[in-house]
């Protein structure tokens, strides 16, 4: 079973429940599926077939989720990007590339297509009822692909069957209480969150709700009683930055659940006053989606816990030569989860540092306590190394994100040949910003992990989950 026979099915026992609420309008599941029926003809009359891969890049979300559901339908490989995040690897070999913009590249392989606004409109007559189409016949067969979260710079692709897909949406549906919805996810489908939360609302049969901007988000979520949000740390900063000072209500949210990176306390304490007290972090990757969950309430007493394992899924703790370390002692984290990736696409040199001996390692520095907490201490490849003394850019971004006028914050190693390494920052400021202010305040409390600099920035450069792209902001001069 995929997504198409889940949806094939809402349209025999719920035609007309809402299926998707999205900036343009809104279908029911029977409409849903004329939409994906007719799209899925356009593409069969591009030329895009079966068992080819074909790239996203289409900025409108509902007609980036119905060409995915209707590639999926016709049996075709998908991959998805934003423009503004990461782009798709050249090592994947594309065959068909659908975009709703000049692409500000050159493709190394493939034909493109490009789309106007109407493209995925739905059809005057009901025609994709039945959902026909080859679908995936193997259900091992590669039909969905990610790009990974990019922090080390470099991109990569991984590949979920049907079955894995599958596999993953139950197992994400056990362990999430109950609920009707709707559901809003602000991650884009590119990532395993997005389309996660995608998998899991249709699957269910419940409502989903696609907002293009932060003010969208509220109004909808106001408008259309959203119950459940899933947003990045830094899409949810955007939320509360906009509720700041002002009276509101949103009696219908349920739960929130935030994921891709660590969560500011400024940021998930606003939340929980603002929106909605009921707060769960998430953490996972690409390679393995859910391995740990907690609430609100543990994530303040324990600012760096990542969650609880979650059954199935399994963490242990390493040291730098790969040996297991017991509880209560920082090293590399390593992770399982059954649905998990097992190599990088057109990667070889990437799959081996990452998937050993049957676990992935997400290149993260933790601890595993005895009650299966697991805390996130900082990444392997984005410590500080200040003479000897090791700092995790975290913490300077906790403090810099408490100080008036910082609206954003990235700490970061500045690098010099045969020094130690500085501690610099990029930040997004307000017009009442101080900056000599914020340096005092930083060297009084922080003393010697303070930033010796801040550099203005107008935006911080994040990767499609939210993650500081910290490599890049240490080749910044000053």
């Amino acid at each position: 079973m995929n997504l198409i026979d889940a949806i094939r099915h809402h349209t025999r026992v719920r035609p007309y429940d809402m299926a998707v609420i999205h900036s343009h309008g809104a279908v029911n599941f029977v409409q849903l599926a004329a939409v994906v029926a007719n799209v899925a003809a356009r593409l069969r009359r591009k030329g895009i077939e079966p068992g080819t891969t074909l790239a996203i890049y289409v900025t409108d979300q509902f007609a980036h989720l119905a060409i995915i559901l209707a590639a999926m339908l016709n049996g075709t490989r998908t991959i998805s990007s934003h423009p503004n995040y990461d782009a798709i690897p050249p090592t994947l070999a594309v065959d068909h590339w659908i975009v709703d913009r000049p692409l500000a590249f050159t493709p190394a392989t493939g034909v493109v297509t490009q789309i106007g606004p109407n493209w995925a409109a739905e059809p005057a007559a009901d025609t994709g009822s039945l959902l026909e189409g080859p679908g995936f016949p193997d259900q091992d067969a590669l039909c969905r692909l990610f790009t990974s979260s990019g922090t080390t710079g470099v991109p990569k692709v991984i590949g979920h069957s049907s079955r894995k897909l599958e596999t993953s949406v139950l197992r994400q549906l056990s362990m999430e209480p109950a609920s009707q919805g709707p559901n809003m996810s602000l991650m884009w489908p590119s990532t395993i969150g997005g389309f996660g939360t995608v998998q899991t609302t249709l699957w269910h049969g419940t409502a989903l709700v696609l907002a293009a901007t932060p003010p969208q988000a509220l109004r909808f979520i106001s408008l259309y009683k959203v119950a459940n949000l899933r947003a990045s740390p830094q899409q949810l900063q955007g939320l509360v930055s906009l509720l700041a000072g002002r009276i509101v209500r949103f009696p219908s949210l349920e739960r929130i659940e935030v994921g891709g990176s660590s969560i500011p306390t400024s940021v998930m304490l606003g939340a929980r006053a603002l929106l909605c007290p009921n707060l769960v972090g998430v953490y996972g990757s690409t390679e393995t989606a859910l391995v740990a969950q907690a609430p609100g309430a543990v994530l303040h007493a324990v600012p760096d816990a990542a969650g609880y394992v979650v059954p199935g899924a399994m963490a242990r703790i390493v040291d730098d030569g790969g040996n297991p370390l017991g509880f209560d002692i920082e090293g590399h984290v390593q992770t399982q989860s059954p649905y998990m990736a097992t190599e990088y696409i057109g990667g070889p040199q990437g799959t081996a540092r990452a998937f050993i001996d049957g676990w992935f390692v997400p290149g993260d520095l933790g601890v595993l306590r005895a009650d299966g907490l697991l805390r996130i201490t900082g990444r392997a490849d984005e410590m500080i190394n200040g003479g000897g003394v090791k700092l995790s850019p975290v913490l300077v971004d906790e403090f810099l994100l408490t100080l008036p006028g910082v609206r954003d914050a990235a700490a970061f190693a500045h690098r010099q040949p045969g020094l130690a390494d500085e501690v610099w920052a990029a930040v997004v400021v307000t017009s009442d910003f101080d900056e000599q202010a914020a340096l005092d305040a930083a060297r009084r409390t922080l003393n010697s992990r303070a930033p010796v600099r801040l550099i203005q920035l107008a935006e911080i450069p994040r990767n499609a989950m939210g993650k500081a792209l910290r490599q890049d902001l240490s080749k910044l001069e000053g």
